[in-house]
């Protein structure tokens, strides 16, 4: 298991070390508490089927992984200014790849627009129509640039995660929610409603979410991730962590029921 070691009572620091290698540099990876693909249970340890993934590429890299778990908008914002850091799990987006390298996916996910299932009068037939109603989005969200919204609209209003979003549309405070149906349904779980109370009102494409690196990161740090990805996809461990995770397929047209018309936190990582 691996576990944060806290220092002074707000922050930690943290590193995932290969017992193949000596500990060196360290490289920081940038990331917000997302379930099921990174989050830190209540034992204090880093789970989720991301940090699976990366404890797999561990092995196959000579600098050790430093985990920076942050708000989303000031992680996006910190792998966004700063050279040879990497960010995870984000999504694929050209606006995105104008800023950051792509190393690899870790899995499709299907976006959809959530409502409340009373609200009958809501009728999205297009992204735009989405505009008409208030949601809750993340600062820096890829919402932003699938719904191309401005975050300055009168419509939306800026929270700090899914879970603050997921809550407000519960109690009727927004109309809608952005998310994917994985986060989506690990949010309500989460909060203990019942998944039947919110239905998707419309259905985005499918979108990648995975790692990336700054532009400028340098090519051999980035080539070594891309190695690392290689040989996990070869070796048959990525494919065995997907498995454990995401056992079955989902079928977007009947678990999403679909409409026919329609304060930083860092946490250390040790091998042990």
């Amino acid at each position: 298991m691996l576990r944060y070691i806290a220092t002074i009572i707000v922050f930690a620091a943290a590193t995932l070390i290969s017992p193949a290698i000596s500990a060196t540099q360290k490289v920081t990876f940038y990331t917000e508490t997302y379930p099921p693909f990174q989050a830190i249970d209540a034992q204090g340890d880093f789970v989720g089927f991301a940090i699976d993934i990366l404890q797999a590429t561990q092995a196959y890299l000579n600098f050790d992984i430093d985990i920076q778990m942050q708000p989303w908008s000031r992680a996006y914002r910190n792998a966004k200014k700063h050279p040879n850091t990497f960010i995870f799990s984000i999504g694929r987006t050209d606006k995105r790849l104008a800023y950051f390298k792509w190393v690899s996916d870790f899995y499709t996910v299907q976006d959809a627009i959530y409502k409340r299932t009373t609200r009958t009068d809501i009728n999205i037939l297009s992204t735009k129509d989405v505009h008409n109603y208030s949601l809750a989005l993340s600062r820096d969200d890829v919402s932003f640039d699938r719904l191309n919204i401005d975050p300055n609209h009168t419509n939306v209003y800026i929270v700090g995660n899914q879970a603050t979003a997921v809550k407000m549309l519960n109690f009727g405070r927004i109309d809608l929610n952005y998310n994917n149906q994985i986060g989506f349904r690990e949010a309500v779980q989460a909060l203990g409603i019942n998944q039947d109370e919110f239905t998707p009102a419309y259905i985005i494409s499918q979108m990648s979410l995975g790692l990336a690196t700054h532009k400028d990161t340098n090519s051999e740090l980035y080539n070594q991730m891309l190695q690392a990805f290689d040989t996990i996809k070869q070796n048959g461990e990525f494919d065995h962590i997907v498995a454990k995770w995401f056992p079955e397929s989902i079928d977007t047209s009947i678990n999403l029921g679909v409409e026919t018309n329609t304060n930083k936190i860092s946490r250390k990582w040790a091998a042990k």
